[in-house]
C-alpha cells in the first residue's frame, strides 16, 4: 500500500469506535445537527429493469429528497421495460413537490438515466439543490472526453453492423439490446445523450464529478438533517487499469456466470475491440484461396462457390465477435458507477450502482494494481463498512459480476436489501447468466433474510395494473436490525 494510502487509513481508523453488533462503526461527525422527526425512507419504484430510487431524509425543515438514478431498459429480450416509468416520475414529482435536495447519477446506461430525457417535461419543473455524477463523466480532462467519445463511436459502429441482421439472428438481436442500453436509443423516447445534456446543463446547477477519495459535498439541508456521505467509487481517471477489470475469477471472486449475449465464456474473450473487426466484403477473393479445391501441388484461384461459402461463414461469426465487444463496453460503463455510502443516525446505507470488479476491488482491497483473483484481504476500512451495513441496494440488478464474493462474505448479518430488477431481461438459466443471478441472491439472503425485489409485487400505476412475476415471493421480511418494508401503489419502501 502506498504511504499516502496508509496515512489515510490510519486517519480513518482513528475516527472509528466499536458498537454492539457492528464491526468498527464510525463515529458521527461533530457537525451540529437539527433535530428531525420520522423515519429515513428508501423508496424503490417499479419500472422494470432499471434503477429509480428516492431517499427521503426527515429534517426540522421538512423532508429532504435524494433521487438516485431514473432509468429503464428493454434489455436483450425486450421484456425489461414494463411501461411505467412516466407514471412513476409523475408520482415522484408529486411526492417531492418537485424539489430535490440532491440527484445522484451513478453512470450513463439507459437503465439508470433514460427517465430524465423521456420525462423531460416533468424534470424541467424541478428545483434541484445539487447533482453528483461519476468523475468519468466530467467533460474537462481531455483523456476522459476522448475515452467516452470512443466508446460511443464503437457502440454506434456495432449497431450499424448488426441492424440488418437482428431480425433473423438471436445473437445479433441480443447484442443490439446491450448496445441500446449504452446509447438509450430505442422505443419509448429519450436518449442517454439527451439525458446527460439535461443533467449537465439544464437543471439549474452544475454537477459535481466525484471519485474515490474525494469529499462528498452534501447540500446544507441534508447535512443539517444529520446525513453523512462517503464516495467509495469509481476509481479516479488515472486508474484506468481498474476500470478495465470487468470480472473476477469465477467461483473465487464472483458467483459463477457465463458471459452475456451468447458470447463465449473464457476469461480472455474480447481482447480486441470492435475496431479490429471488419466485414467479409473487406477481404479480396484471393484471400480465400487456401479453402479452394485444387489439384495436389497446385495453387489456383478460388472458385466463386467456395469463396462465397467462406465469406458466409465469416459473416455468420460477426455477431459472436461483436458480442464480445458489446460485453466489454457494457462492463466498462458499469465500472464507472458512482458508489455512495450514506450514514444517518449510525445507520449505513450502500448504493453501489452497477459497479463491477475493478470498481469494487479498488476500494475493497486498496491495491496498486488490479487482480482477477479477488482473494485479497479487505482493508480495515472496507471491512468496517461492510460489517456495519444496515441497507444494501443490490448492485447491477442482481448480476453475477456486480457483488463480489468477498463483499458478500464481509457483509454483516441482518441488513436490509432491495433489488430493482425484472426477470427474463438479460441472460438465461441455461447458460448460468440469468439476472438476477440466483446463487448471488441466495448468498445475500443468508445474510439479510430476504432480498426485496421490485418484480415480486403487484402495483397499480394510475390505473395500469402491473402483476408480480411468476414465482414471486410476495411476503415482506421483517428486517432483523429494525425498520420495516411497506408496499405502496407503485413502489416498495424501506423505513428505518
Amino acid at each position: 500500500m502506498a504511504a499516502g494510502k496508509k496515512a489515510a487509513a490510519k486517519k480513518r481508523a482513528a475516527t472509528k469506535k466499536t458498537a454492539p453488533g457492528k464491526a468498527g462503526a464510525r463515529k458521527t461527525g461533530a457537525r451540529k445537527v437539527a433535530k428531525g422527526n420520522g423515519d429515513l425512507r428508501v423508496r424503490m419504484y417499479r419500472v422494470g429493469f432499471g434503477d429509480f430510487f428516492l431517499v427521503t431524509v426527515p429534517s426540522a425543515h421538512g423532508p429532504q429528497h435524494i433521487l438516485i438514478d431514473c432509468g429503464v431498459t428493454p434489455g436483450t429480450t425486450h421484456k425489461g421495460d414494463i411501461g411505467t416509468i412516466k407514471s412513476a416520475v409523475r408520482h415522484m414529482a408529486a411526492e417531492t413537490n418537485r424539489t430535490l435536495a440532491l440527484i445522484i447519477v451513478t453512470h450513463r446506461h439507459q437503465d439508470h438515466i433514460i427517465g430524465f430525457s423521456r420525462c423531460e417535461d416533468v424534470f424541467k419543473q424541478f428545483k434541484v439543490g445539487a447533482i453528483w455524477m461519476s468523475a468519468w463523466e466530467t467533460e474537462y480532462p481531455a483523456k476522459v472526453a476522448r475515452l467516452q467519445a470512443a466508446l460511443l463511436q464503437q457502440t454506434v459502429r456495432a449497431q450499424a453492423q448488426l441492424a440488418l441482421r437482428a431480425a433473423g439472428d438471436p445473437v445479433a438481436a441480443a447484442v443490439l439490446g446491450v448496445l441500446e442500453n449504452a446509447t438509450g436509443e430505442g422505443p419509448g423516447g429519450g436518449t442517454n445523450a439527451k439525458s446527460l445534456e439535461m443533467l449537465k446543463t439544464k437543471m439549474g446547477v452544475k454537477p459535481k464529478y466525484l471519485h474515490r477519495g474525494q469529499k462528498a459535498p452534501l447540500p446544507d439541508a441534508l447535512a443539517a438533517a444529520g446525513l453523512e456521505a462517503e464516495i467509495l467509487g469509481p476509481p479516479p481517471v488515472d486508474r484506468l487499469a481498474f476500470m478495465k477489470l470487468e470480472d473476477l475469477t469465477k467461483h473465487v471472486g464472483q458467483y459463477l456466470g457465463a458471459a452475456a449475449a451468447g458470447a463465449a465464456g473464457d476469461d480472455d474473450a474480447g481482447a480486441f475491440g470492435a475496431h479490429w473487426r471488419v466485414e467479409p466484403a473487406a477481404y479480396p477473393a484471393a484471400a480465400f484461396r487456401e479453402w479452394a479445391p485444387r489439384p495436389q501441388g497446385q495453387l489456383t484461384e478460388p472458385s466463386p462457390l467456395h469463396a462465397a461459402r467462406v465469406e458466409k461463414a465469416i459473416a455468420a461469426s460477426q455477431p459472436e465477435a461483436l458480442a464480445m465487444a458489446a460485453k466489454e463496453l457494457d462492463d466498462f460503463l458499469n465500472n464507472q458507477s458512482l458508489v455512495v455510502l450514506f450514514t444517518w443516525k449510525g445507520k449505513r446505507l450502500l448504493f453501489a450502482g452497477d459497479a463491477q470488479a475493478g470498481n469494487w476491488e479498488f476500494w475493497l482491497f486498496d491495491l496498486d494494481k488490479p487482480s482477477k483473483k479477488g482473494l485479497e484481504a479487505l482493508t480495515t476500512d472496507s471491512a468496517s463498512i461492510l460489517g456495519g451495513l444496515d441497507f444494501y441496494k443490490v448492485g447491477h440488478h442482481g448480476s453475477t459480476n456486480a457483488t463480489p464474493i468477498a463483499a458478500v462474505t464481509g457483509m454483516s448479518q441482518g441488513f436490509a436489501a432491495m433489488c430493482s430488477t425484472q426477470i427474463d431481461t438479460y441472460g438465461s438459466l441455461k447458460n448460468e447468466s440469468e439476472v438476477p443471478r440466483l446463487p448471488l441472491i441466495e448468498a445475500l439472503e443468508k445474510k439479510c433474510q430476504s432480498v426485496v425485489r421490485s418484480d415480486h409485487h403487484a402495483f397499480d400505476f394510475e390505473g395500469k395494473k402491473v402483476a408480480a412475476v411468476a414465482g414471486a415471493r410476495a411476503a415482506l421480511p421483517k428486517p432483523r436490525r429494525g425498520g420495516r418494508f411497506v408496499v405502496g401503489s407503485c413502489f416498495v419502501d424501506y423505513l428505518l
